[in-house]
């Protein structure tokens, strides 16, 4: 048995920003990315999303946007909030709301530069801790070498 979000409910993520979509499929444009993680406890408490799916980071200079994806499998419902912050601006974390996450932060940090306040373990996911820069960014220049290693690719000689 399942039961849909009401419309009080509805009027409530209203609050945050645009709302659009219908059941069983929201995105919710969220106007003041600082209010993320309040709006992240409603959804959890009120709103009965207890699955994370995904965050997405993708940089757009001078801004990066993010999109979470969420799942309420009790109301059948899901749920996208995106926003955008300046390059410069942290974002709270949500890996104390759903622990699914903490990982997915850290590769957002690691491969696009997203700093996630008050989260746990933010440190690189994919790449050596002493790599230089996030590889996703639009102003990512990639490195000749790496510990002696050359990364750049040199075709074989067909010749041979």
């Amino acid at each position: 048995m399942f039961k849909t979000w009401s419309a009080s409910f509805l009027e409530q993520l209203r609050q945050y920003g645009s709302l659009e979509g219908d059941y069983p499929v929201y995105h919710l444009w969220l106007a003041d990315p600082r209010r993320w993680r309040e709006l992240a406890l409603l959804l959890h408490q009120m709103g009965g999303v207890e699955y994370f799916i995904a965050l997405t980071a993708t940089h757009q200079p001078p801004r990066i946007l993010l999109r979470y994806d969420l799942r309420s499998l009790i109301n059948l419902t899901d749920i996208a909030v995106s926003f955008s912050v300046s390059e410069a601006d942290s974002v709270p974390s949500v890996a104390g709301i759903w622990p699914a996450a903490d990982w997915q932060e850290r590769e957002a940090y690691d491969l696009v530069g997203v700093r996630f306040e008050g989260h746990p373990n933010l440190q690189r996911l994919l790449l050596p801790s002493d790599w230089v820069g996030h590889p996703l960014r639009q102003d990512y220049i990639p490195p000749d070498n790496y510990a002696g290693i050359p990364l750049t690719y040199q075709p074989p000689d067909a010749s041979v």
